[in-house]
């Protein structure tokens, strides 16, 4: 009996920490889905530094949350490379950033990504580089 009483004891408590943990989850991945509806990104320009030897991609954040943290992806003729450099990078809602990727011969495109929200990206071709 008390060996039964002790068992519904346990399950009820171990049931409690389970649904304290999933619904936690849940919330904080409707949070992140919420904010991330509301991300978007746009490149307004994108230019070749001849003295620094790098492209110099000018993206607004064109959405209505801030976002924190980016990454340029470079991608190749043979390759897809990410630069991370620019995780501690911010900008605002309306704001503009300066993100400058080393020149490799052989680009062919250019992504600037928001590492918040995966889905705040826009894609520039080389050829869309002004001084290239």
């Amino acid at each position: 009996m008390i060996a039964t009483i002790m068992l519904i004891a346990f399950v009820l408590v171990v049931s409690g920490i389970f649904y304290g943990w999933v619904s936690q989850f849940t919330y904080s991945e409707r949070e992140e889905f919420q904010k991330c509806s509301k991300a978007q990104i746009l490149t307004q320009r994108a230019y070749y530094k001849e003295d620094t030897e790098s492209i110099n991609i000018v993206v607004q954040n064109t959405g209505s949350v801030p976002l924190k943290g980016f990454t340029a992806l470079v991608s190749t003729e043979r390759s897809v490379s990410a630069d991370n450099s620019f995780s501690a990078k911010e900008i605002e809602a309306g704001g503009i950033g300066l993100f400058p990727v080393k020149y490799e011969p052989g680009i062919r495109t250019l992504v600037v990504q928001s590492v918040e929200c995966r889905n705040a990206q826009d894609m520039i071709s080389v050829y869309d580089v002004e001084g290239l």
